[in-house]
């Protein structure tokens, strides 16, 4: 199907009636109309009812759907023109990410606003969510690299361009009523505590207490690391959430290392297994390369 046809069906959807797309778009209404028609015997359904008498049209449930994917199919193809008409070089065009919640700050603060002063033409799409949405961005398209906190949804569907340990931590406020003169807590000391964890760390302690037959209290699972921290900045719970190396919590919060807790936790770059890359997407990883002190699983040549 010619993606003219879709670019003049939004026309006519937004402009709300065949007339106004008319005049809007400059093409003949009875060849409009004849583009609808073409668009309806392909999907084998109708898409738009007008009503005798009335300037406006309805959409079906099937036009409906149109809608939406041919706006998502042109957007497709004008960031395909202009990624190609500016990326020669990987100097200038626009990086698309998949970012953990609550931790695009940190990757922000470390990684992209470095990289912007050495590539000020290159822009960024930042989209935060939990895994299965980080999940669909990348296989849809959306996000061409993703920075993950937990393995995705069909690990076989990607590659993991470099990993980076992360440990799981209690945090508790400076003066907290909870752990206090506690260093190193323990399982049993921390299940005696009103827990608030984020949901990947949620999984994995749900197993590790299971192991051990404690049964913790569980005040609150947050999708988001920000939300869990908060519990402890007001001093209503333990929040329990991942850190990386060196890493700096808000003031007033004290990290502790849980006892007998050593998880294989990794925050991830990865890619669409296969996918070519952008021009800016390599040059980023090169740079990430030589500034973070991540393990490489690929090597950067090779993608």
């Amino acid at each position: 199907m010619e993606i003219d046809n879709y670019r003049n069906f939004l026309a006519i959807v937004e402009a709300g009636s065949m007339t106004a797309a008319s005049e809007y778009i400059h093409i003949a209404q009875p060849a409009l109309s004849k583009q609808v028609k073409s668009l309806e015997n392909y999907f084998g359904t109708k898409l738009i009812i007008t009503t005798r008498g009335s300037k406006h049209l309805i959409l079906t449930d099937a036009g409906r759907i149109l809608y939406h994917k041919a706006k998502y199919i042109c957007s497709l193809e004008d960031m395909a023109k202009n990624e190609i008409g500016d990326v020669s070089d990987g100097s200038k065009g626009t990086l698309r990410f998949t970012v953990a919640n609550s931790r695009a700050a940190v990757f922000i603060k470390e990684c992209l606003e470095p990289f912007h002063r050495l590539f000020p033409l290159i822009n960024y799409e930042i989209h935060e969510g939990g895994i299965t949405e980080q999940s669909q961005q990348l296989l849809s398209g959306i996000a061409e690299l993703g920075i993950l906190s937990v393995p995705p949804i069909h690990q076989n569907n990607f590659d993991v361009l470099f990993r980076r340990k992360e440990k799981i931590v209690c945090v508790t406020a400076e003066n907290s009523i909870f752990l206090k003169g506690i260093t190193t807590p323990t399982l049993p000391e921390l299940a005696e505590c009103p827990l608030c964890l984020s949901t990947g760390c949620h999984l994995m302690m749900s197993k590790i207490f299971a192991e051990k037959s404690i049964r913790p209290q569980v005040l609150s699972i947050c999708t988001t690391r920000t939300t869990a921290l908060r519990w402890a900045e007001d001093d209503c719970g333990v929040s329990i959430v991942p850190m990386e190396p060196k890493e700096k919590l808000p003031e007033g919060l004290i990290a502790k290392a849980i006892t007998g807790v050593d998880t294989d936790l990794y925050k991830t770059v990865v890619r669409v297994k296969g996918r070519p890359l952008s021009v800016v997407a390599k040059k980023f990883l090169q740079f990430y390369s030589d500034v973070r002190d991540s393990e490489r699983m690929i090597k950067i040549k090779d993608l």
